[in-house]
């Protein structure tokens, strides 16, 4: 038997542990829901889009995140895109791009949105930017529109939020181990093979060292500053340091760093005219001025409570990010949001997701109700997997185990 003392201590542990798990989620509760998390989509467009196969009569259903994929969705010309995010603050980017689009030259646009900077933006430009916003973006840009003055060591909207602090504390950490003039050799490399020997040779192993291992599996930096939750964390088969270094190895080695404008815009803070999104380039700019931004509207709310106010059979493809990870060890609250995406959904519908997992068995055991009768999502759905696998090897981003795509059974 366990003797009083060690009671008391055990006691006392769990309180405080109990206690420590309470602070930390009020904490993450108040970043996911005050600050930008994502200050650019972290999930690769050009491979949704050939997932989903979008066409004019397609309504779509995407989280917004940043809008970077919100913006290149739309080029596509789908009927209309619904952008939900529970962050208001996410979704204030997105009306931002919207805004910008709306009023401005390209020229303007590409030094806001293309550098991270524009002197005098918060002066000049900002002022003309407001009156396209809501109420709730406003409020969040009149208090954050410095972001893009360009002033600070911080100096570019991409540093900015929690995952630009996180990318900017990279990209010092590279600059003080020597390595910083490597990796501009390495995305100025003209094959894989020249990036990869600049990478095994000269960066690899000064990267790699016990203090950014330790720094990359902290818990707190994880969730806080590059916005994976610790129930996102308890999915992974391996340890997430393992994980991190395997993605940018994989990444470094194996895909053309020229074109990968995700890691260059978060080593550099900009990016350039040849490596950028869709949405940053002048003819598809155009063609959202040209209306193509008004099929676009923007909802700040979960993506369950929309689609129970929306109660329509009309959307036809849904984007959800790495979002069902977030609900594995919540299978009520993951029960109800695909209850109401099944509610929602039009015949041959597709759905495509990622995850850290490699398998999507909480997806597929989940319980739902469908046309009168008791079923789970994997009756109801036929996964793409080869289509999956060879999209989710060429994946510029590569953060991700594994991508899903599928359809609703006729």
């Amino acid at each position: 038997m366990l003797s009083l003392h060690t009671k008391i201590l055990s006691t006392i542990r769990s309180f405080f542990l109990w206690l420590f798990n309470l602070i930390f989620e009020f904490v993450r509760s108040k970043v996911y829901s005050q600050k930008i998390v994502f200050n650019c989509v972290w999930e690769d467009p050009l491979l949704d889009i050939e997932a989903l196969e979008i066409s004019e009569k397609d309504n779509i259903m995407a989280i917004t995140s940043a809008g970077c994929n919100i913006l290149t969705y739309v080029l596509q010309k789908p009927n209309h895109i619904y952008a939900i995010d529970i962050n208001p603050c996410q979704n204030a980017i997105l009306q931002l791009k919207i805004a910008c689009i709306k009023e401005l030259d390209f020229p303007t646009f590409w030094e806001i949105w293309g550098h991270g900077k524009l002197r005098g933006f918060s002066t000049n430009i900002y002022p003309r930017l407001r009156r396209h916003l809501s109420q709730e973006a406003k409020n969040f840009w009149d208090s954050h529109k410095h972001y893009f003055d360009g002033k600070s060591f911080r100096n570019s909207f991409y540093w900015r939020g929690c995952s630009g602090m996180f990318a900017y504390t990279i990209g010092v950490y590279m600059w003080l181990i020597g390595v910083s003039k490597h990796v501009e050799r390495m995305f100025n490399a003209q094959t894989i093979e020249e990036q990869k020997t600049i990478y095994e040779k000269y960066v690899q192993r000064r990267l790699w060292n016990p203090i950014i291992n330790k720094f990359l599996s902290s818990p707190f930096i994880l969730s806080h500053l590059t916005g994976v939750p610790s129930v996102q964390q308890n999915l992974m088969k391996q340890p997430i340091g393992d994980f991190i270094r395997n993605s940018i190895n994989t990444v470094f080695t194996e895909l053309p760093l020229k074109t990968n404008y995700f890691y260059r815009v978060y080593v550099y803070g900009e990016y350039t005219k040849q490596c950028c999104p869709e949405f940053l380039k002048e003819e598809n700019f155009n063609k959202l001025k040209d209306g193509l931004i008004d099929r676009i509207s923007i909802h700040t709310t979960t993506i369950t409570n929309f689609l129970k106010e929306h109660q329509k059979k009309d959307i036809s493809r849904f984007v959800l990010l790495d979002h069902m990870d977030w609900m594995a060890q919540t299978p009520n609250t993951l029960a109800e949001e695909w209850q109401q995406i099944f509610n929602n959904s039009t015949e041959n519908c597709r759905y495509i997701w990622r995850s850290v997992s490699l398998n999507a068995m909480f997806v597929n055991n989940t319980s739902i109700t469908y046309k009168g009768k008791a079923t789970t999502v994997k009756e109801l759905i036929t996964y793409k997997q080869s289509l999956a696998t060879k999209l989710h090897k060429v994946d510029r981003v590569h953060s991700y185990v594994a991508f899903f795509i599928a359809h609703l059974h006729n």
